[in-house]
């Protein structure tokens, strides 16, 4: 699904091909050795979203919802990143060296695959709004948080 948004993006120099584990690998031209290589593993993000989402307390609809929205952010994430390494590849092939501004979007792709789950849950998941009433909801019914000794 990557490969087929990505692709009408990217110059026809590149050659986009799914691994059988499940792996992207870029191609250039005519080298043999993939100039991108975006592991299967990079989606583990995926779990540490769902278990974020699935631990927040809200009501189940609005949970999922917004898991699901934030699946949606970790997809289009997960195309920019894609994108975003074919570029800083080629540019960095045209130019022959890597520019500060290529090293730090680098950076950011490479720990991106942790933060955009944590960022999505902090922005979609976690409003201060609803969870203060939740609780103030449970005060009412008499759910304190201490134990009377």
């Amino acid at each position: 699904m990557q490969i087929g948004f990505v692709r009408p993006f990217v110059s026809s120099d590149f050659a986009l091909r799914l691994q059988p584990d499940g792996s992207i690998y870029v191609y250039y031209k005519n080298y043999s050795k993939p100039a991108v290589e975006r592991d299967a593993t990079s989606f583990s993000g995926l779990g540490l979203m769902i278990a974020l989402f699935l631990a927040t307390p809200l009501p189940w609809r609005r949970r999922l919802a917004r898991l699901g929205l934030g699946t949606l952010v970790l997809l289009g994430f997960h195309l920019i990143a894609l994108w975003g390494l074919i570029a800083i590849w080629d540019a960095m092939f045209r130019s022959g060296e890597i520019s500060f501004a290529m090293h730090w979007a680098y950076m950011l792709i490479a720990s991106g695959d942790w933060l955009a789950p944590l960022a999505s849950w902090g922005l979609l998941g976690f409003l201060r709004r609803e969870i203060a009433t939740q609780y103030a909801h449970s005060e009412e019914k008499g759910g304190g948080s201490y134990a009377s000794v």
